[in-house]
């Protein structure tokens, strides 16, 4: 799996069972009244482990943050799991001050437990003049707000995914910033024919396979369409013509073998490594931004010289004629949220205005290797082409699964990704059987889930 905990993931297991109230997690110190003034301590429970890239430019940031403030830091390096630790503080009215997470997972588990933070937007960056609101684009959150219309995630790393492929296999698509669908199916056919199956996918992930039908849905009919279908108790949002214009293209790629054969039975991280290294006869790998730094860690254990070996580049997913989604960008967020009943949610608020300081939150670029929201920080080279496509003008944001996993995560589980698997695996015949078939345990769904 990637540095980052999937949303689904999460979502789905609270969703599905109650939080688990970790023994370690029950027993912390609670925070310290004081108000954010110098001498009160800051609890912060954190997603990352320690000797993790992002753990150490945190550490090194609260550091510098005591020092300059006068405020105590107490950290709990969590891990991924780290919102089932919170949830139990939460619910008994103690919970940290601070926590961090995707933002579908922080909107799915915390919710209404989250306090807005439309104030912190409205504040200016320590040190700086411009406001939080300033660097992070509006769209980038539109989807993590609560009741109250105010976000309740101030997100400092942007992670998306996006179509990879190797420069040095193809320097043919240097410079391309897109391919229409004709264009890209051509350039398969032309791979197959060379005897390729140019498509790598990992088939034990059932996500995976969901990022591509995710994707033809948002550029057939835009940005939202999935999440109002994944809502709709009586499935007609269903009938719209896109999933069937979806369905048909990726429909298109099983049928036509660019999936290698049997991709199915392999484990993860199989396919993609095999895409990475160049054993595999494999041309492109949609996944996460975190790609490069999977497949690079896997290259470096190997002994290989990865630079010798990848030249990592990426476009977007491929343009549809007349798709009402062509400008969209797969782009969500790690970012922080305040529990409610926070102690000291003011040290909790500094301490994020003091991190979205162009100094501080550099070195997630230049430490981590991970693009942040603010767009004059360089991003990392393996990233170059990413960052570009997340910062095209007039760029609309969704994300994994339209965020149907902040809204309807347990349809996810149940209903989206097994569907897709049966797809995928040529369960569903046709594009047609399979828009028919998710409309109809949709329904069955909601009706079953009050």
């Amino acid at each position: 799996m990637s540095s980052v905990l999937r949303s689904r993931r999460i979502t789905a297991l609270f969703a599905g069972t109650g939080a688990l109230c970790l023994l370690a997690a029950c027993n912390a110190p609670g925070s310290e009244p004081g108000g954010g003034k110098p001498g009160s301590t800051l609890v912060y429970w954190s997603m990352w482990k320690e000797g993790e890239p992002q753990q150490k430019v945190l550490q090194a940031s609260l550091d510098e943050f005591t020092k300059k403030t006068g405020i105590k830091v107490k950290v709990q390096w969590a891990g991924r799991q780290v919102l089932q630790q919170v949830v139990p503080r939460l619910n008994s009215g103690n919970p940290p001050d601070l926590t961090d997470q995707d933002g579908s997972s922080l909107r799915a588990v915390l919710g209404e437990g989250a306090l807005g933070l439309q104030d912190v937007y409205d504040a200016q960056i320590t040190g700086e003049t411009q406001k939080v609101s300033d660097i992070v684009p509006a769209a980038l959150v539109a989807s993590a707000k609560n009741e109250d219309g105010e976000p309740m995630v101030v997100p400092y790393e942007v992670v998306g995914s996006t179509l990879w492929f190797n420069g040095k296999q193809h320097p043919d698509l240097d410079g391309k910033d897109q391919l229409g669908w004709s264009e890209f199916t051509g350039k398969l056919d032309e791979l197959k024919q060379k005897g390729r199956t140019p498509l790598a996918l990992d088939g034990d992930i059932s996500g995976y396979d969901a990022y591509w039908m995710t994707w033809s849905v948002v550029r057939h009919g835009g940005v939202g369409l999935l999440n109002k279908a994944c809502q709709d108790k009586k499935g007609a949002t269903w009938d719209d013509p896109a999933f069937l214009a979806a369905a048909k293209d990726i429909g298109e790629l099983i049928d036509k073998g660019y999936f290698p054969k049997d991709f199915n039975a392999t484990k993860f991280p199989a396919q993609q490594t095999a895409w990475a290294t160049g054993t595999s006869k494999t041309d492109f790998l949609l996944m996460g931004t975190w790609a490069p730094s999977e497949t690079g860690a896997a290259l470096e254990k190997s002994g290989k010289d990865v630079d010798s070996v990848i030249t990592y580049r990426s476009m977007p997913y491929p343009e549809v004629d007349g798709g009402k989604g062509n400008n969209a960008t797969q782009a969500g967020v790690i970012g922080f949220a305040v529990p409610a009943k926070a102690r000291n949610a003011e040290a909790a608020k500094k301490f994020i205005q003091f991190f979205l300081a162009k100094d501080q939150l550099t070195p997630i670029s230049t430490q981590a290797d991970n693009l942040t929201p603010r767009k004059d920080i360089p991003a990392p080279s393996t990233l170059r082409d990413f960052a570009k496509e997340y910062a095209g003008a007039d760029r609309q944001y969704f994300q994994p699964n339209d965020d149907c996993g902040g809204v309807a995560a347990q349809w996810v589980t149940d209903v989206w990704e097994p569907t897709l698997v049966d797809f995928f695996n040529g369960k569903i015949k046709s594009a047609e059987s399979f828009v028919e078939t998710i409309k109809d345990k949709s329904v069955a769904h909601h009706k079953n889930s009050g």
